[in-house]
């Protein structure tokens, strides 16, 4: 059946028409609803001959010049506009023709268009699988399918950067001070992604912009391998182009350079070519504008420019890097979108593909996708998870994971990786020479001014601030290097061009809103922070990093800069002075830190003492869990751990007695009634009396009779409930209470510590900064075992036994 399309005067013309009419509709139900009005008295149905098959997609195709529709529908759709359908059909160009010597016109292109295509994908068909069906990974020896590792890409039809916004609305929901912290709020889009291959099909000249290594060359690599193998847009040719390579041609002429690409395969005549241009047959893809030296820059996007005016019918995408798209072609009508970064889904496939794609066996590789998949979401890397949103960091991360099954325990190593992916490697391994607008600034002076940058901003607590700060901090270290001008105004200028190369180049510092910058994870503000303190030899810098101790903000900071420090001993030990001091001045909490130290000498056990005080720490005033007392010994993490995790278990699952009976064994026996009593009633509520007993197995005759006598007054809960319910109700209160004076003179367990809320409060930051401290010692750092040793036999102490303990060293041998 015949089809129709508009030319590109046609569709000016019907826009025109649709909005002086009022419509704004795309349905195609609309053609029926006004056909029906503008002539009442004849049957227009959907179903009908004038929009019989007209699909939703195919409808806003035809309104976009992309694809044609059935003739009678068109018809029927210029009558209803009050339009000539014969003044906007797009009428296919005569075939070119030459005189031949005897005098006649012959038609070098007689056959039909249909078949001149199919011809041309015949033949260029086994290149575009060559050259663009495989993909190199950073670091990594073989190149990998495409089709096996891509993961379909989404995309943002508003580019963030250019919507406009103030700092207050980027901080929404973006805290790092709270307790359920989102550190991936820092770059929280919210708005609808649309997949990758939906908005091409919408937009016949699309503009995909996207931070470096978002995956956009791996998208149109895709998008020419689908149309290849006729799974996308199988009527036309895909003719991918590397800008980089089309910029390095003496000529610069697409139509010749698309000429001598098809004659490569088989295509000897020119005039196919043009006449498969001319008829809009051309899946035309343009990658890397960003890539194009500044010298060649102008030519090409001129030459693109003609190209694109000429050729209006084909299908046009450019890629580009979101900072260096000054190019829009605007006048060509192109649609600009973004590359959204992964989301968590998108992550686990792209993880699941990759070590399928590099593992020895397909079962070996799928073992571990999950592996690496688990530990992603664990909270201790939700750094590692933060960077892990774009291919080409995500592609390092899946392969320092596959050398041990595990992320290093000393980040700041894989941090120095991905920048030096970010600042170097990415480019060089590709080839790509950029002009240098920052010459003077080699990899390490770029590593200074991101420091410098960053640390001044995070001090103030500032992770989104306004161009003009920005640049003001790099005209400020601009000022400082070698032979550097004191033109202030020839300073601010050098500052724009710098931010602009490293939005560019590097994707660090990016655009999150008009005016308004950040660094592209917080991560690396972090990262670049802790490089800053770690470079200045300044001892009072290390000091004043210590001060922030008990901010949650600086967590992370403190981590790296531990683990970036040549030898970590002195940053260490005045962390540890500062944890101590939290808690020096104030006598209640120096008596309960007494207590805690006397109970854990009680135990006569091989387990570390730090252990077991943080372990009767976290028993008598239960501020978070047991899982720092547990990370200190391992043997007590096995011992304590899985007794308190099969006891919980089990006893929701309904297996209370066996659950005591296999795990604790005889050493609960005394207890096994109340122990009972209290899971049924609050599922476990006073589990010290149950830990502390499983430390300590015995108790005293005369105790085990006391406590026998107390259960021996409970009904049996289970024989009437009722009975039990109103036997508690009249005594359960004094029961509780007898069996508590019990414990606290038995065990010396359960007393009421009347701490003041500001105590409270004390409290919990000294056991939160034990823990960020031991998280330091772990943290792969480089600390001797004197230091080690120290600290940890030191940890959770009360000064007065600190003072002991500095006195003993402090004596002659």
């Amino acid at each position: 059946m015949t089809t129709l399309k508009a030319s590109e005067e046609g569709l000016v013309k019907i826009k025109q028409a649709r909005r002086e009419r009022g419509s704004t509709i795309e349905d195609p139900k609309w053609l029926v609803e006004a056909s029906q009005k503008l002539e009442p008295d004849r049957t227009w149905t959907e179903a009908g001959p004038y929009a019989d098959g007209l699909s939703l997609p195919t409808w806003r195709r035809f309104l976009a010049g992309r694809e044609p529709i059935k003739a009678n529908a068109f018809k029927a759709f210029c009558t209803v506009l009050q339009l000539n359908w014969e003044e906007i059909v797009d009428r296919p160009p005569v075939a070119p023709s030459y005189q031949g010597r005897v005098g006649k016109v012959r038609d070098c292109c007689q056959q039909p268009i249909d078949a001149v295509v199919e011809e041309i994908r015949q033949k260029c068909h086994s290149k575009i699988q060559q050259l663009y069906s495989k993909m190199q990974l950073l670091d990594i020896a073989q190149p990998v399918d495409v089709s096996n590792l891509y993961v379909e890409v989404n995309i943002l039809e508003e580019i963030t950067s250019w919507q406009p916004g103030e700092i207050s609305d980027l901080l929404r929901d973006f805290n790092p001070d709270a307790d359920n912290f989102n550190r991936l709020g820092l770059g929280k889009v919210r708005q609808k992604r649309v997949p990758g291959l939906d908005a091409v099909k919408s937009h016949s000249k699309l503009m995909v912009l996207g931070k470096p290594g978002s995956g956009k060359t791996t998208f149109l690599k895709h998008i020419a391998i689908q149309c290849d193998r006729s799974e996308f847009e199988a009527h036309k040719i895909p003719i991918f182009i590397s800008l980089k390579t089309f910029a390095e041609i003496a000529n610069l002429d697409l139509l010749e350079y698309i000429s001598d690409e098809f004659a490569s395969c088989g295509v000897e005549a020119r005039s196919q070519t043009e006449s498969v241009l001319s008829q809009g047959r051309g899946l035309i893809l343009l990658d890397g504008l960003d890539e194009l030296p500044e010298s060649d820059s102008d030519a090409v996007v001129r030459q693109i420019r003609q190209f694109v005016q000429k050729y209006y019918n084909n299908q046009f995408i450019i890629t580009c890097r979101i900072a260096a798209a000054k190019y829009r072609f605007h006048d060509e009508a192109f649609t600009c979108v973004e590359v959204a970064d992964f989301t968590c889904e998108q992550t686990a496939a792209f993880a699941k593909n990759w070590f399928a794609a590099f593992s020895q066996n397909l079962e070996a590789g799928k073992a571990l996708a999950s592996q690496f998949i688990e530990t992603l979401t664990l909270q201790k890397n939700q750094q590692i998870r933060e960077l892990a949103v774009t291919p080409i960091l995500l592609n390092l991360t899946c392969l320092v994971f596959q050398a041990k099954a595990d992320f290093p325990s000393n980040r700041a190593k894989l941090y120095e990786e991905g920048m030096e992916i970010m600042l170097r490697k990415w480019d060089e391994t590709r080839g790509i020479q950029r002009d240098e607008v920052y010459r003077d600034l080699n990899y390490s002076r770029k590593q200074h001014l991101l420091a410098f940058v960053a640390a001044i901003t995070f001090e103030h607590g500032d992770y989104f601030f306004e161009k003009n700060t920005v640049q003001e901090l790099i005209a400020d270290y601009l000022a400082n290097l070698p032979d550097a001008t004191t033109d202030r105004v020839h300073l601010e200028m050098d500052s724009e061009v710098v931010l602009k190369a490293i939005e560019t180049q590097h994707g660090l510092l990016v655009e999150r809103a008009r005016g308004i910058y950040s660094f592209s994870h917080l991560t690396f503000q972090e990262y670049f922070t802790a490089i800053e303190i770690v470079n200045n030899s300044d001892p009072q810098v290390l000091e004043k990093l210590v001060s922030h101790l008990t901010e949650k903000r600086w967590r992370e900071v403190l981590l790296l800069a531990v683990g970036m420090l040549e030898k970590a001993d002195d940053l260490l030990l005045l962390i540890k002075q500062q944890v101590d001091a939290l808690v020096a001045d104030d006598e209640q909490l120096q008596q309960f830190l007494l207590w805690v130290n006397k109970k854990s000498l009680s135990v006569d056990f091989p387990y570390k003492p730090a252990a077991v005080r943080a372990f009767y720490f976290t028993l008598e005033y239960p501020l978070l869990d047991c899982g720092f007392a547990l990370s200190l010994d391992p043997y007590l993490k096995k011992v304590v751990g899985q007794a308190l995790e099969q006891v919980l278990n089990l006893a929701l699952e309904g297996a209370l007695d066996l659950a005591l009976n296999t795990v604790l064994k005889d050493a609960l026996e005394p207890t096994l009634g109340y122990i009972r009593l209290t899971i049924e009633r609050t599922l476990v509520p006073n589990l010290d009396l149950v830990l502390d007993c499983h430390l300590v197995p015995s108790l005293k005759p005369e105790q085990r009779q006391a406590i026998q006598e107390l259960l021996q007054q409970l009904p049996d809960p289970k024989s009437d409930k009722e009975i039990f319910a109103k036997w508690w109700q009249d005594n359960g209160q004094a029961w509780d209470k007898r069996l508590r004076q019990m414990m606290i003179l038995y065990r010396d367990l359960g007393r009421v510590w009347q701490f003041s809320e500001e105590e409270k409060s004390l409290l919990r930051k000294y056991y939160n900064a034990n823990k960020l401290l031991v998280c330091c010692l772990n943290s792969g750092c480089n600390v001797s075992p004197a230091v080690r040793q120290e600290i940890e036999g030191t940890l959770l102490l009360p000064i007065a036994n600190l003072q002991k303990t500095d006195d003993k060293c402090a004596r002659p041998v």
